[in-house]
């Protein structure tokens, strides 16, 4: 991770770039002669010259190549955004330096120097600021603006390609699909089967909820795979078969039957309509259709393809609706439904969940401005902004929060001491007052109504209003099914939650005041034994959910922050997940597995080929939560492939006889202690860059050589008492965001980043370790992040020998995000050789490894999780 110091001009950053640049290195053309307006100064810049391209066509730089500064690519406006495809309209003062830039419905202000934009009327903050070069070889002058910043303003898709130093910008898809408009700017797929590519180009592949839909009458039924299609428009239902396998899907619902079983999918299919063209498509989770129509199915990141291949897996039939009880084991987990995040609150919510608790506008101005009023001047259904108003443009103004109270600190203002109430439901009162601290500073304190109401400070385009918007909660999750044998019907919110509950029979009324229903209006009847239904709705600015239990029934209620559950009392069945005999020949120690959790997989392996020895003793299983169980002989081993509807966790039972028994259930309820190991960046961020004796040493690779390669040794050995999930198991770039969500979806009691450190100069070295201060999620012994970070580097420098720095609160997405402990660990520092040579040293990586698993070990010893 690249440290800079803020205050460096931009000629001692371009004069650094080739030795901290935090991006893939391209061999770079013949060095530009540039003059930077900015400093009035010449720089040799030898570093990589960027291209681009616009919808797959090359865009004409007129011999100015886009130059690289801090890891942003710097072009000119008018070659990639004016003169191409793009089309953007401007106007230019050339005296101010103020660039404007519009399309359509939006405008963007630039202002040469400055990081600071304006877009819409909004002040927004760039990584770099646009700056006038001219090209001494040419003698061409170019207003060099950020293209990632711009291209993303105007809602186009920016991808920068590191092998080919290009800028890839492509235009949005104008979707509709779940009743909303969709401006869809993610991945845009390309398929192949067995190898040979399909011409989705009229509609390609999409990406929902992490899931890649395709087109299914061009992927499954006019291609080689033959499936025979049939979709009833009016009903939403989807049928593709082939000789052996009736799917059935209908449009929005997760729940497909196979040969007549339900199965459930992490995403619901949908019908797409590209607005562009007016034609609308069955778009269908890929991996799920293409697996029960004997496909294997793989991603491909680099190529963004989705590669369909003839399955080798034979597959094993259902052995029934009772399953196999074989012992007293507990009942494996499942999961009924889940509502997530509708469609049209996607967007709002996804923005509201990346706010920060305090937030500010800067203005370098000294002149005083009065306040001459505040109005409530926005009200929806789920936020209130709030006006004030200054007779002058208004200094630096800074947002904070304590309990139910906001306070706007603004900077060079006066202004009368009052107390107004001005109608809102988010904030009842506002208090004005001058800073009893700062003579020159006005206070103004909104008294919350609730208090994990999340906000936002904006200033208009003259600076002489401040905005101050208010956000409700979100129920962003309902899930329901089935948890150590106890049925559950579980709430979860962006904040913690307040809940009122009334009884009327069998049914109970769940109303959550001053909160958005994100999952929108749903109910289901459930065939659970003590949960019967559920129905979220809204009444004005409250959400509410009901549900209908069995008469029989009792429950309780568990509450921990976001989290509200009703946990219901059930008879409890025993049993199995799966159940199959050993061949005489093996024993209970010679079954391996590997558990592919990132596509809901796991196989245990069997040496030799045991094909006909499983035809005469069939695998038996029954359980809703796998969706398909199967056969595959490959590199000498028989395995057993499950593919569940959920990730789960897993346990083998030698169950004598040799007979095996598989429980399968939520990670926590399986493992006792589990941890995610996150190495840090991958694909397309590559992190820090060094050379050394020649060699180019990208971040990425020393983080995943060592986070993930060698730690599993460790993690995955038989007498391990930590699991470990990945966040990534390739080279491939993970959004942060993933990452610390990651955590949640895996159940982990504590996340463990890696980095390695680098600096712009050479003497910093050795082991530092950051953590989030906001973040006091604690485990049951009390563990939290400071402590994690002390005993980590403590044990870690100690077995080492590396020096050891410090930890640090740093307000990382990683550290801040996640519900658990979390830490982030900076190895050593690529800007020192001495410790360059170690981190690439395949010796101190393998000791790294086993010391990164002994610590964590060593923290669960004095923090146990109690399971």
């Amino acid at each position: 991770m690249v440290k800079l110091r803020n205050n460096w001009k931009l000629i001692g950053i371009l004069a650094l770039v080739l030795i901290c640049l935090p991006f893939t290195e391209v061999s770079a053309a013949s060095k530009l002669n540039l003059y930077l307006y900015s400093t009035k100064k010449n720089l040799v810049y030898t570093s990589t010259q960027a291209k681009y391209t616009f919808n797959g066509k090359t865009i004409n730089m007129k011999d100015t190549p886009g130059i690289i500064i801090e890891g942003t690519s710097l072009a000119s406006f008018l070659d990639v955004f004016v003169n191409s495809g793009i089309g953007l309209k401007y106007s230019y003062n050339k005296s101010k330096g103020v660039l404007t830039l519009s399309q359509n419905d939006k405008k963007l202000v630039l202002t040469e120097g400055s990081k600071t934009a304006v877009l819409n009327g909004k002040k927004v903050t760039m990584s770099q600021a646009p700056t006038k070069i001219t090209f001494k070889d040419n003698k061409k002058t170019k207003y060099m603006v950020p293209v990632t910043f711009v291209a993303e303003s105007f809602g186009y898709v920016y991808t920068w390609n590191s092998s080919t130093a290009t800028g890839e910008i492509t235009s949005p898809m104008n979707l509709s699909y779940n009743g909303s408009k969709v401006a869809y700017t993610g991945t845009k797929g390309a398929v192949t089967i067995d190898k040979k590519k399909v011409d989705v180009s009229d509609m390609p592949s999409i990406i929902v909820n992490n899931t890649a839909l395709l087109q299914a009458y061009k992927v499954f039924s006019s291609s080689s795979i033959k499936a025979d299609y049939n979709f009833d428009k009016s009903t939403g239902v989807l049928t593709l078969s082939n000789s052996t396998t009736k799917v059935v899907l209908t449009m929005g619902k997760k729940t497909a039957y196979v040969n007549g079983k339900a199965r459930t999918m992490d995403t619901a299919p949908l019908l797409v309509t590209n607005l562009d063209t007016k034609v609308a498509y069955v778009m269908v989770p890929g991996s799920f259709v293409a697996s029960y129509l004997g496909y294997d199915y793989k991603w491909d990141s680099a190529s963004k393809t989705s590669n369909l291949t003839k399955s080798k897996i034979v597959t094993l039939p259902d052995s029934g609706n009772g399953g196999p009880e074989l012992s007293d084991d507990p009942i494996p987990d499942t999961t009924t439904f889940s509502w997530g995040i509708a469609a049209s609150n996607l967007e709002e919510y996804t923005k509201l969940s990346n706010l920060g608790n305090a937030l500010e506008v800067s203005q370098d101005t000294q002149q005083s401005s009065y306040i001459t009023g505040i109005t409530k001047v926005e009200s929806t259904a789920n936020s209130e902004t709030y006006a004030i108003s200054g007779t002058s443009p208004f200094s630096k103004s800074t947002l904070t929060k304590q309990d139910t109270q906001l306070t706007l600190h603004i900077n060079n203002a006066t202004g009368n001491n009052q107390t107004l109430s001005l109608g809102g439901s988010l904030a009842s009162l506002v208090t004005l007052s001058a800073d009893t601290t700062d003579t020159t500073a006005f206070n103004l304190v909104f008294s919350l109504a609730e208090q994990e109401l999340k906000y936002e400070l904006s200033l208009s385009s003259d600076s002489c209003t401040l905005y101050v918007k208010l956000y409700r909660n979100y129920i962003n999750l309902i899930t329901a099914g089935v948890s150590s044998g106890e049925e559950f019907l579980q709430i979860s919110g962006m904040k913690d939650l307040k809940v009122d509950l009334t009884e009327s029979g069998n049914m109970v009324t769940l109303q959550f005041p001053s909160t958005v229903n994100g999952i929108g209006t749903n109910n289901i009847q459930t065939n659970l034994a003590a949960l019967k239904a559920v129905t979220s709705s809204t009444a004005g600015n409250t959400s509410v959910i009901t549900f209908e239990k069995n008469s029989n029934a009792g429950y309780r209620v568990e509450q921990n922050g976001t989290s509200y559950k009703i946990i219901f009392e059930i008879e409890v069945t025993t049993g199995y997940s799966i159940e199959f005999k050993l061949p005489s020949d093996l024993s209970f120690s010679d079954i391996t597995s590997e558990d592919q959790y990132y596509k809901n997989r796991i196989l245990i392996q069997l040496p030799g080929d045991r094909t006909d020895f499983f035809n005469q003793n069939p695998v038996a299983w029954s359980d809703n939560i796998i969706n398909k169980l199967g056969l595959l002989v490959e590199g000498g081993k028989t395995k057993i492939v499950i593919d569940t509807a959920t990730l789960q966790g897993y346990k083998l039972t030698d169950l004598g006889n040799n007979k095996v028994g598989i429980t399968l259930g939520n990670p926590k309820d399986i493992y006792k202690n589990i941890v995610v190991l996150d190495a840090g960046h991958g694909g397309t961020d590559p992190g820090a860059v060094r050379s050394l004796n020649g060699k180019t040493i990208y971040e990425k690779d020393l983080n995943y050589k060592i986070m993930y390669e060698l730690t599993r040794q460790y993690f995955n050995s038989p007498d391990s008492e930590v699991k470990a999930y990945y966040s990534r198991y390739d080279d491939t770039k993970v959004n942060l965001y993933d990452r610390a969500a990651f955590a949640d979806l895996v159940g982990a009691d504590m996340f463990v980043s890696l980095h390695m450190n680098a600096n712009t100069k050479s003497d910093p070295k050795g082991t530092e370790i950051y953590y989030y201060s906001a973040n006091t999620s604690k485990n049951s012994a009390g563990l939290n992040s400071k402590t994690l970070a002390t005993l980590v580097l403590n044990s870690m420098t100690d077995k080492l020998e590396t020096q050891k720095r410090y930890i640090s609160s740093q307000n990382l997405v990683v550290t801040r995000e996640t519900n658990v402990p979390a830490i982030l660990i900076e190895l050593g520092f690529m800007s020192n050789k001495s410790d360059l040579t170690l981190l690439t040293n395949s010796d101190f990586q393998n000791r790294a490894a086993l010391a990164i698993y002994e610590s964590i070990c060593e923290v669960f010893d004095a923090y146990p999780t109690g399971r």
